[in-house]
């Protein structure tokens, strides 16, 4: 598998997780007890995915 195509895929992995923890978020957010701690959690959780995409973004452009 090429570079490029390594980091696509990684890219990708890592928006697939942040999919998964907004929705987790969201149906926490529906309980009549939202349960904050693990909220933020997954708010911690997705601000390190985004650094990831930024990073693996950066590396993309230098291959090209």
């Amino acid at each position: 598998m090429g570079r490029n195509q390594d980091l696509r895929r990684k890219i990708a992995g890592r928006e697939k997780v942040i999919k998964e923890h907004e929705e987790k978020i969201r149906r926490e957010r529906m309980e009549t007890a939202p349960d904050e701690s693990l909220i933020q959690h997954w708010q911690r959780e997705i601000s390190a995915r985004k650094n990831e995409i930024v990073r693996l973004h950066r590396r993309l452009k230098r291959t090209w």
